[in-house]
């Protein structure tokens, strides 16, 4: 999925980092997490990791990358099997799911053209004929869980599924704070559910990986004792819950129907902002994290241009932890992009660097 601050092609900096610093695998907490891929990176490398984040779009790739140590059987009445016990595989359920006819939902009435609410609004987030299969889908696996045909991770995995999926064909440039005018090649395509792999642990202890959905401070109270505290927290004034607003609708359902607002049908997220992307409460929130923290080590991943000074972090760091073993660790990559510079919007360069702080706890 393309998701900012995504740490995918970062991945291979970050292990590099642990193992400069000599950190072997133990327990770790990763409660900013994102797309999971971190969590993922780490749990292969053989932690075992507890991750979090404020977003239910998040909490399903948790569950589906990180939580679940392999593919889960489902009933085999959901593809019209009837022996008792019979269990069938997640690529039959994809296949049940995508064989699914369309259904004007929610999602086509509101974030299609095919819609009067649509329409109104101009909403060009999905083609009517994908709006309508996304629809059924949802509905099918809300139904499934509902009957209590399907356990949470098993829906998770599912709900995963469908969000990949839907980000494939959607009519962005890769943020849904905005849909494009004219509809883009990837967008005309018809949808299709791919898997989505668990990973799979390397050895016994990197079993027992959890996935969480809340703000950090409670995931930390939750875990207890760590070896390793990741923060991954957003860098800038840009909050996810806005950007990535028809992930979550997937993630969350629509019973009840949400009320919508604006051109672009935001879902209600008073309380799923974060102080991390407002200026003047950012640095409380580091400073607060870092004193509740129960970990042996503490990394924190953060864009060069982000809303925290350098100084600043740095001072927390060595105020929080062992002084004398503060250490940072920098690597150049590509910027993000979701758009081309304009009148209205100018990258100050395509060049970014990424800082890992690192401190051991006293």
């Amino acid at each position: 999925m393309r998701y900012i601050g995504n740490k995918t092609k970062l991945v291979p900096f970050l292990l590099e980092t642990l193992a400069d610093l000599g950190l072997s695998p133990g327990v770790a907490c990763d409660p900013f997490a994102g797309t999971a891929s971190v969590g993922r990176a780490l749990k292969t490398a053989g932690w075992r990791v507890h991750c979090g984040d404020l977003l239910a779009a998040s909490y399903a790739y948790q569950v589906a990358r990180v939580e679940l140590d392999r593919t889960p059987g489902y009933p085999g009445s959901l593809v019209g099997g009837s022996e008792i016990g019979r269990s069938t595989s997640y690529a039959a359920i994809l296949r049940v799911l995508e064989g699914l006819p369309p259904k004007h939902g929610f999602v086509t009435e509101h974030y299609t053209p095919a819609g009067e609410d649509g329409r109104e609004h101009g909403r060009m987030y999905f083609t009517p004929e994908n709006g309508a299969s996304i629809d059924a889908v949802r509905e099918r696996i809300a139904e499934w869980e509902q009957e209590d045909l399907i356990d949470r991770a098993s829906e998770q995995l599912l709900l995963a599924t469908l969000i990949q999926a839907a980000d494939r064909v959607a009519n962005t440039t890769g943020v849904y704070a905005s849909f494009v005018k004219t509809w883009q090649p990837n967008s005309t395509r018809r949808i299709r559910l791919r898997p989505v792999r668990p990973a799979v642990p390397p050895a016994r202890s990197a079993l027992g990986c959890t996935a969480f959905r809340g703000r950090a401070s409670a995931l930390l109270r939750r875990v207890g004792s760590v070896d390793l505290l990741y923060l991954d927290p957003p860098y800038n004034e840009r909050q996810y819950p806005g950007y990535y607003h028809l992930p979550e609708l997937l993630a969350q359902g629509w019973d009840p129907p949400p009320e919508l607002r604006g051109k672009t049908g935001l879902i209600p997220d008073d309380d799923l902002r974060s102080d991390w992307c407002r200026r003047g409460r950012c640095e409380t929130a580091l400073r607060s994290i870092l004193d509740q923290a129960d970990a042996r080590h503490v990394l924190l991943s953060y864009n060069d241009e982000g809303l925290l000074p350098r100084d600043c972090i740095e001072d927390a760091f060595r105020t929080s932890g062992d002084a004398d073993t503060f250490r940072v660790f920098a690597r150049g990559y590509r910027r993000y992009r979701s758009d081309s510079d304009g009148p209205d919007r100018r990258y100050s360069g395509d060049d970014v660097r990424e800082r890992v702080y690192y401190v051991r706890k006293s």
